[in-house]
This record gives C-alpha cells, structure tokens and sequence, in this order.
C-alpha cells in the first residue's frame, strides 16, 4: 500500500517524455515538502491510454497512490466544444477507476503551449529570438510552430522526446502567468495548491 510518510503523486500522460516527465520535471519545481511526483506507470501510452487494460491497471495501480494526475492533449482549440466533451468523458471514467483520485490536466493545443508559455527561456535554449505568440491556449499545433522555427537552430529540430530537458529550464511563475483561463495551467496550479501539493506565491 502507499507510503503513510510521504504524499504520493502519479502523473499518467499519452506521451512518457513530452507529457509525464516533462509535467513531473515543473512540478518538482515546487513540490511541497512531502510530496513526491512520479511518473506512473510507465507502460501506457498514447491510444493506450482508451483501452481496458490502462483502465484495470489504473484502478489497481491506484491503490499505492494518494493523487494521480492525468495528462491529455486536447488536439484542438478549447472552442472545439465536442473535443473536450470526448476529454471528460474519458477523465470521468479513468478517475472512477482510480478511485476518484484524479486530477484532470487537459492541454490546450498541446503540451508544447506550455513552452511558449516561456518564450525567453525557449529562446536561451534554441538561441532563437521569437516574438511572444500571445495567449500560448490560443496558439494552434504549437509542437508544429516548434518544430518550424528550431529546424535550422544548432540544436537540431524540436521534438517531442526534448520536451523534458526544455522542461527543466522553464520558469514555472512565467508560465503560471501567462498560461491562463478555463482550462489553463494556471488553474491546474491553483487546484494543485489548493490541495497542498505544490507550494508557490506570485
């Protein structure tokens, strides 16, 4: 069974390196003292995550976990009102699953508008000088806009497996800031805050 000591937090995302440990790499940023983010578990992705062996797996999987986060890409804007429809529904059913100890992160476009979120630190990175994109949730298939303005960059296209060493220099107040709105990163922060998981003033 889980650890009485320490609160224990699975991040569960379509994509190991561009959603769980890319989430758990900010997240640790400011974890409170006794919790621990950990990617769990690692053998699901992708369509997997519809099937019922992820779904099997994550009820019992649950039980040696005080708090699961999962991690979906919208693949859409947040107008696209029958996406996040299909979303919930699966969020619904997966946190039923687990106990109802799910806490829903649903990324608006992608995960990669968590990058342009902080677009100093992506243009330290990548030695680029990109304008801010405006509101990040508004920016359609950020992981293509990505890709297009680093191809010629020293350190190569973007892709999806760099996301966690991006992840690391990521300022998470930057991007608590400007990731905001229904749906945003900002309100995942505060519901995180709320339950005493991370730990941050702005």
């Amino acid at each position: 069974m889980k650890s009485k000591n320490r609160i224990k937090v699975g991040i569960v995302g379509e994509n190991i390196k561009n959603d769980s440990e890319a989430l758990q790499t900010l997240l640790k940023s400011v974890a409170a003292e006794d919790v621990e983010f950990t990617v769990y578990p690692k053998r699901f992705d992708g369509g997997q995550l519809d099937g019922d062996k992820f779904f099997r797996t994550l009820e019992a999987e649950s039980l040696f976990l005080d708090w699961i986060i999962l991690v979906r890409d919208l693949d859409g804007l947040i107008s696209d009102t029958k996406k996040l429809e299909i979303k919930d529904l699966w969020f619904n059913k997966a946190n039923k699953r687990a106990n109802n100890k799910g806490i829903f992160f649903l990324a608006i476009y992608e995960m990669e508008a968590l990058i342009l979120s902080d677009i100093q630190k992506l243009n330290e990175y990548y030695d680029l000088k990109l304008k801010p994109v405006g509101d990040p949730m508004n920016k359609k298939d950020p992981k293509e806009y990505l890709m297009k303005e680093t191809a010629k960059t020293q350190k190569g296209k973007y892709e999806p497996k760099h996301a966690p060493k991006i992840f690391q220099i990521l300022d998470f107040k930057t991007i608590y800031k400007n990731h905001k709105g229904e749906r945003s990163f900002q309100a995942f922060a505060d519901d995180l805050q709320t339950k005493k998981l991370i730990s941050f003033k702005i």
